[in-house]
């Protein structure tokens, strides 16, 4: 028996893609979906649209060769990789483009590729298969959901903290919209964790475990607390949007980080029986390897 290990092959720079990466999507879809609302909301696209390139330009850093990046644009029938670097080719221009314009079909057309980009990510992740933590089809909704759920975390604190107003949010549709998000987002953690009940290496299920603490208090708990609070007191609704915000924001890149570097075990390798020296069947052999992702 091969123990489960540890992946070494991503570190806090591919973790960094895929906190920046999803913020910044998130953040973008919302952006569209509060115009269609009826708020101004292009001003979001750029910081948008900075996140997202940050994310990819700590993949960059992590190249040996620099260089070499371009390689991730030969593979897109197949890789998700290249599917993400293709699509951010179109957000990043449509975003800077949507602020500085203040055009409302191009954010909403932004936000189409943000979703698109927001979903190859997820999809990087299940398509590690020999990854128990990342393989499992609940990640996918995970990552979506927490994805949507930073971006709106981000829009209550730059109206809290930036814009000084929030007033728009709580008298409409945005604060049912970000009470939503959260309960969404705790859904998928909780059947994140039960798809790899029996399907992950022990070290991985002690991870998720301490972490589930965290996340339902501060990332479902805290959150939803503070919005009920924003909308009972308007007075105070500034500093609790702000605080909602940053929980909402702030649980989203923990549990990203703990999926992807602290519970991204190997599933290991079994040999059921050993076959007789110089001949005889071979066993089942190993089960089940890994690879890659895509």
């Amino acid at each position: 028996m091969l123990a489960p290990t540890l992946q070494k092959r991503w570190d806090w720079r591919a973790a960094g893609n895929f906190i920046c990466g999803g913020s910044g999507s998130g953040l973008m879809i919302m952006a569209a979906l509060l115009s269609l609302l009826g708020l101004h909301a292009s001003g979001y696209a750029l910081p948008a649209s900075a996140l997202v390139a940050t994310g990819l330009g700590l993949v960059w850093l992590e190249i040996g060769r620099p260089l070499r990046s371009m390689n991730v644009f030969r593979n897109p029938r197949r890789s998700w990789m290249t599917r993400e670097g293709l699509v951010a080719t179109v957000l990043l221009p449509l975003g800077a483009l949507a602020f500085l314009s203040e055009s409302t079909p191009l954010l909403i057309l932004g936000a189409v590729a943000a979703a698109l980009f927001l979903y190859a990510q997820a999809r990087i992740l299940h398509m590690a298969k020999g990854i128990p933590a990342w393989r499992t089809d609940a990640i996918n909704p995970l990552i979506v959901s927490t994805g949507l759920t930073e971006g709106m975390g981000l829009v209550l604190i730059f109206a809290g903290l930036v814009q000084g107003n929030v007033a728009a949010l709580f008298s409409g549709y945005g604060w049912i919209l970000a009470l939503a998000l959260v309960f969404l987002r705790g859904a998928a953690w909780i059947n994140y964790r039960y798809s790899l009940a029996n399907n992950a290496p022990e070290a991985t299920l002690q991870v998720l475990d301490r972490a589930h603490g965290v996340i339902a208090l501060l990332g479902v708990a805290a959150p939803i607390v503070l919005l009920f609070l924003g909308k009972s007191y308007p007075a105070y609704q500034l500093p609790l949007a702000a605080a909602a915000g940053f929980f909402m924001v702030l649980c989203g890149w923990f549990c990203k980080y703990q999926i992807i570097l602290r519970a991204a075990y190997s599933q290991g390798y079994a040999i059921s029986h050993t076959p007789a020296r110089g001949g005889g069947k071979p066993g089942p052999g190993l089960k089940p390897g890994w690879r890659l992702p895509q």
